[in-house]
Protein backbone atom coordinates (compact mmCIF):
# COMPACT_ATOMS: atom_id res chain seq x y z
CA UNK A 1 0.00 0.00 0.00
CA UNK A 2 -2.67 4.54 -0.82
CA UNK A 3 -2.91 5.56 1.62
CA UNK A 4 -2.84 8.62 0.94
CA UNK A 5 -3.67 10.13 -0.59
CA UNK A 6 -8.83 13.71 -4.82
CA UNK A 7 -9.65 11.14 -7.38
CA UNK A 8 -8.25 11.49 -10.89
CA UNK A 9 -9.56 10.25 -14.23
CA UNK A 10 -8.97 6.57 -15.04
CA UNK A 11 -5.56 5.87 -16.52
CA UNK A 12 -4.84 4.36 -19.90
CA UNK A 13 -1.68 3.05 -21.51
CA UNK A 14 -0.92 6.53 -22.79
CA UNK A 15 -1.89 8.53 -19.72
CA UNK A 16 -0.44 8.76 -16.20
CA UNK A 17 -2.16 6.69 -13.53
CA UNK A 18 -4.71 8.28 -11.25
CA UNK A 19 -4.42 9.03 -7.56
CA UNK A 20 -6.55 8.57 -4.42
CA UNK A 21 -6.79 11.12 -1.53
CA UNK A 22 -3.68 12.83 -0.19
CA UNK A 23 -3.19 16.29 1.18
CA UNK A 24 0.08 17.98 0.34
CA UNK A 25 0.81 21.68 0.09
CA UNK A 26 -2.85 22.42 0.72
CA UNK A 27 -4.02 20.45 -2.31
CA UNK A 28 -5.68 17.03 -2.69
CA UNK A 29 -3.60 14.33 -4.32
CA UNK A 30 -3.60 10.56 -4.58
CA UNK A 31 -3.52 8.07 -1.50
CA UNK A 32 -1.94 4.95 -2.76
CA UNK A 33 0.70 6.76 -4.65
CA UNK A 34 0.83 10.38 -3.56
CA UNK A 35 1.96 10.98 -7.11
CA UNK A 36 1.97 14.13 -9.20
CA UNK A 37 2.86 17.65 -8.04
CA UNK A 38 0.36 19.93 -6.39
CA UNK A 39 0.13 23.67 -6.78
CA UNK A 40 3.31 25.40 -5.69
CA UNK A 41 1.52 27.36 -2.93
CA UNK A 42 0.32 24.93 -2.15
CA UNK A 43 -2.15 -2.66 24.21
CA UNK A 44 -3.25 -5.45 26.23
CA UNK A 45 -3.27 -8.67 24.19
CA UNK A 46 -6.53 -10.58 24.65
CA UNK A 47 -7.54 -14.00 23.44
CA UNK A 48 -10.01 -14.08 20.58
CA UNK A 49 -11.14 -11.17 18.41
CA UNK A 50 -10.27 -7.65 19.51
CA UNK A 51 -13.06 -5.19 20.24
CA UNK A 52 -13.82 -2.64 17.54
CA UNK A 53 -11.95 0.06 19.45
CA UNK A 54 -8.83 -2.12 19.76
CA UNK A 55 -8.88 -3.60 16.28
CA UNK A 56 -6.06 -2.85 13.87
CA UNK A 57 -6.97 -0.04 11.41
CA UNK A 58 -6.72 -2.53 8.53
CA UNK A 59 -9.54 -4.54 10.11
CA UNK A 60 -7.30 -7.14 11.71
CA UNK A 61 -7.89 -9.79 9.05
CA UNK A 62 -10.13 -12.82 9.55
CA UNK A 63 -9.27 -12.97 13.25
CA UNK A 64 -9.92 -9.23 13.74
CA UNK A 65 -6.63 -8.82 15.55
CA UNK A 66 -5.51 -5.77 17.52
CA UNK A 67 -2.75 -3.58 16.06
CA UNK A 68 -0.12 -5.11 18.36
CA UNK A 69 -0.60 -8.55 16.80
CA UNK A 70 -1.47 -7.45 13.27
CA UNK A 71 0.43 -4.66 11.51
CA UNK A 72 2.67 -3.33 14.28
CA UNK A 73 5.35 -6.05 13.86
CA UNK A 74 5.72 -5.01 10.21
CA UNK A 75 6.02 -1.34 11.12
CA UNK A 76 8.67 -2.08 13.74
CA UNK A 77 10.73 -4.21 11.35
CA UNK A 78 10.16 -7.47 13.23
CA UNK A 79 8.95 -9.17 10.05
CA UNK A 80 8.01 -8.35 6.45
CA UNK A 81 4.68 -9.05 4.66
CA UNK A 82 4.84 -12.29 2.69
CA UNK A 83 2.08 -11.35 0.24
CA UNK A 84 0.64 -8.24 -1.41
CA UNK A 85 -2.65 -8.17 0.49
CA UNK A 86 -0.80 -8.18 3.80
CA UNK A 87 1.52 -5.47 2.49
CA UNK A 88 -1.47 -3.41 1.37
CA UNK A 89 -3.08 -3.75 4.79
CA UNK A 90 0.11 -2.84 6.61
CA UNK A 91 0.64 0.23 4.43
CA UNK A 92 -2.95 1.37 5.01
CA UNK A 93 -2.40 1.00 8.75
CA UNK A 94 0.89 2.85 8.32
CA UNK A 95 -1.05 5.89 7.11
CA UNK A 96 -3.62 5.49 9.89
CA UNK A 97 -0.94 5.19 12.58
CA UNK A 98 1.45 7.82 11.22
CA UNK A 99 4.14 5.26 10.32
CA UNK A 100 5.34 7.27 7.34
CA UNK A 101 8.81 5.75 7.25
CA UNK A 102 7.28 2.31 6.75
CA UNK A 103 5.15 3.57 3.86
CA UNK A 104 8.24 5.01 2.17
CA UNK A 105 10.32 1.91 2.90
CA UNK A 106 7.74 -0.35 1.22
CA UNK A 107 7.53 1.79 -1.94
CA UNK A 108 9.25 0.56 -5.11
CA UNK A 109 12.17 2.73 -6.33
CA UNK A 110 10.44 2.98 -9.73
CA UNK A 111 7.54 4.85 -8.13
CA UNK A 112 7.52 8.28 -9.88
CA UNK A 113 7.53 10.40 -6.71
CA UNK A 114 10.08 8.15 -5.04
CA UNK A 115 12.39 8.74 -8.02
CA UNK A 116 11.73 12.36 -8.95
CA UNK A 117 9.65 13.98 -6.20
CA UNK A 118 6.23 15.58 -6.50
CA UNK A 119 6.14 18.31 -9.12
CA UNK A 120 3.96 21.35 -9.78
CA UNK A 121 2.58 21.96 -13.28
CA UNK A 122 5.62 24.16 -13.87
CA UNK A 123 7.83 21.11 -13.38
CA UNK A 124 9.31 22.41 -10.15
CA UNK A 125 9.82 19.76 -7.46
CA UNK A 126 7.69 20.83 -4.49
CA UNK A 127 8.05 17.83 -2.15
CA UNK A 128 9.48 14.37 -1.71
CA UNK A 129 7.55 11.14 -1.19
CA UNK A 130 8.47 11.26 2.50
CA UNK A 131 7.11 14.82 2.77
CA UNK A 132 3.83 13.85 1.10
CA UNK A 133 3.37 10.77 3.28
CA UNK A 134 4.13 12.74 6.44
CA UNK A 135 1.56 15.40 5.53
CA UNK A 136 -1.06 12.80 4.64
CA UNK A 137 -0.59 10.94 7.92
CA UNK A 138 -1.05 14.23 9.75
CA UNK A 139 -4.06 15.52 7.82
CA UNK A 140 -6.15 12.46 6.91
CA UNK A 141 -7.86 9.83 9.10
CA UNK A 142 -8.24 6.49 7.28
CA UNK A 143 -10.64 3.67 8.22
CA UNK A 144 -12.99 0.91 6.95
CA UNK A 145 -10.52 -0.77 4.60
CA UNK A 146 -12.05 -3.49 2.41
CA UNK A 147 -9.96 -5.68 0.10
CA UNK A 148 -12.06 -6.54 -2.96
CA UNK A 149 -9.61 -8.19 -5.37
CA UNK A 150 -6.25 -9.93 -5.32
CA UNK A 151 -4.70 -11.29 -8.51
CA UNK A 152 -1.34 -11.69 -10.25
CA UNK A 153 -0.48 -9.49 -13.21
CA UNK A 154 2.34 -9.53 -15.74
CA UNK A 155 5.86 -10.64 -14.85
CA UNK A 156 6.65 -9.93 -11.20
CA UNK A 157 3.64 -7.70 -10.57
CA UNK A 158 0.47 -8.22 -8.54
CA UNK A 159 -2.80 -6.24 -8.33
CA UNK A 160 -4.83 -5.55 -5.19
CA UNK A 161 -8.15 -3.70 -5.35
CA UNK A 162 -9.58 -2.08 -2.24
CA UNK A 163 -12.06 0.45 -0.88
CA UNK A 164 -11.69 2.71 2.13
CA UNK A 165 -13.14 5.74 3.87
CA UNK A 166 -11.40 8.80 5.21
CA UNK A 167 -11.91 12.21 6.73
CA UNK A 168 -9.65 15.21 6.27
CA UNK A 169 -8.79 17.10 9.43
CA UNK A 170 -9.88 20.75 9.41
CA UNK A 171 -7.26 23.38 8.70
CA UNK A 172 -6.89 24.28 12.37
CA UNK A 173 -6.55 20.65 13.32
CA UNK A 174 -9.85 20.34 15.15
CA UNK A 175 -13.02 19.60 13.18
CA UNK A 176 -12.99 16.83 10.58
CA UNK A 177 -14.48 17.38 7.13
CA UNK A 178 -17.18 15.18 5.59
CA UNK A 179 -16.52 11.48 5.13
CA UNK A 180 -15.13 10.52 1.75
CA UNK A 181 -15.29 7.11 0.08
CA UNK A 182 -12.57 5.99 -2.32
CA UNK A 183 -11.40 2.92 -4.17
CA UNK A 184 -8.12 2.01 -5.78
CA UNK A 185 -6.36 -0.69 -7.75
CA UNK A 186 -2.76 -0.91 -6.53
CA UNK A 187 0.13 -2.47 -8.41
CA UNK A 188 2.91 -4.20 -6.50
CA UNK A 189 6.25 -5.26 -7.95
CA UNK A 190 9.07 -7.32 -6.51
CA UNK A 191 12.20 -5.47 -5.40
CA UNK A 192 15.82 -6.46 -5.87
CA UNK A 193 15.68 -8.81 -2.89
CA UNK A 194 12.44 -10.45 -4.01
CA UNK A 195 10.22 -8.63 -1.54
CA UNK A 196 6.92 -7.08 -2.67
CA UNK A 197 6.84 -3.27 -2.89
CA UNK A 198 4.09 -0.78 -3.79
CA UNK A 199 4.57 0.60 -7.32
CA UNK A 200 1.50 2.59 -8.34
CA UNK A 201 -2.25 2.96 -7.92
CA UNK A 202 -5.28 3.78 -10.10
CA UNK A 203 -8.03 5.61 -8.25
CA UNK A 204 -11.63 4.66 -8.98
CA UNK A 205 -10.65 1.46 -10.80
CA UNK A 206 -12.62 -0.69 -8.33
CA UNK A 207 -16.42 -0.78 -8.56
CA UNK A 208 -18.06 0.93 -5.60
Amino acid sequence: ARPPVAPAAPASSSAPRGRSLVIAHGKKKGFAELMGGGEEEAVVVKKGAASESERCPCGGGEDKLPYSRCCKPYHKGEKYPADCVTLMRSRFTGYAKGEGEYVVRTTHPENPIFKDGAKAESGKVVSTLADDVRMTCKKVRFYDLEIVSDKPSKNDEHLVGFRYKCRVVGQKGFNELAEEKHSELSTFRRGENGEWLFLDGITGAVDS
